[in-house]
């Protein structure tokens, strides 16, 4: 129910597979980091069919690889014969905001370019035919990928849609759910110590004042916890920690005011 059993898939987009020469292109996510809105993936290149140098994993020519992601581009010139390095592409987190979470979505664009040649531009371009691997596989986050409108053999555009995993949604709304049922049982204590239902014993006040400092505890070890400020946090956290200091108070008071024995 959960996502725990599903196994982050591959899935190829080419738009002329059987063009030839062509290079192959396997991107994987790295990292994501919805606070500074941003994700980061890695690309790794070999040449594919009809186009092997003389030594492996190495072009037998000159190539130019272009990776944007909104403003940001990442380029990598690629000699003939050799070695073959991987890119590293910092992209944005569109249409989404972290002040949403655990419920927060959020689309990444990519656009991936091939170009014969050190010196290519876009007036003078020989595009290489592009096949690309994407794996969807990133830990506590579900990715799902697809060809975007537009581009051609050598320049493919995708769309990628991120978002937590069911399992750290469900547990999100647990802690905060528990966070409520804390701050009630507090005010509920407090109250009846205060009302005099009953005394103020000194269990239940230790209890009370190691609760104001346990929210806080319990609000940060958040499945990939965000910042403070959420809505979550201003619906709920902020609440039960007023709720905490406010039934403490109330204890203490209720304590202050019993008599003294003898």
């Amino acid at each position: 129910m959960f996502d725990l059993t599903e196994i982050p898939i591959e899935r190829r987009f080419a738009k002329d597979p059987d063009a030839a020469p062509r290079l192959k292109i396997y991107i994987e996510p790295i990292s994501a980091d919805p606070a500074r809105e941003s994700i980061q993936f890695r690309v790794h290149v070999a040449p594919g069919q009809g186009m092997l140098g003389k030594r492996p994993n190495a072009a037998d020519r000159d190539l130019y690889v272009i990776v944007r992601s909104g403003d940001a581009v990442a380029q990598q010139v690629f000699r003939a014969d050799e070695p073959m390095t991987f890119l590293t592409v910092d992209a944005d987190l569109n249409e989404g905001s972290i002040a949403r979470y655990p419920f927060d979505r959020y689309v990444i664009d990519l656009r991936v370019q091939a170009l014969e040649g050190v010196d290519a531009t876009p007036e003078n371009e020989h595009p290489i035919a592009l096949d690309i691997t994407v794996w969807e596989g990133l830990l506590g986050y579900k990715i799902r990928s697809s060809l975007a409108p537009g581009g051609n053999a050598g320049d493919i555009r995708l769309r990628f849609e991120l978002r937590r995993v069911d399992a750290h949604v469900f547990f999100a709304l647990a802690t905060y759910g528990a966070m409520i049922v804390l701050a009630c049982s507090s005010l509920l204590i407090s109250f009846l110590v205060f009302l005099g239902y009953r005394k103020p014993e000194a269990a239940p006040l230790g209890a009370l004042a190691a609760l104001v400092f346990a929210l806080p505890a319990l609000r940060n070890a958040l499945p990939l916890a965000p910042p403070l400020g959420v809505w979550a946090d201003i619906l709920v956290f902020l609440w039960a920690e007023l709720a905490a200091v406010l039934g403490l108070a109330l204890f203490v008071v209720a304590w202050a005011r019993e008599k003294p024995f003898g």
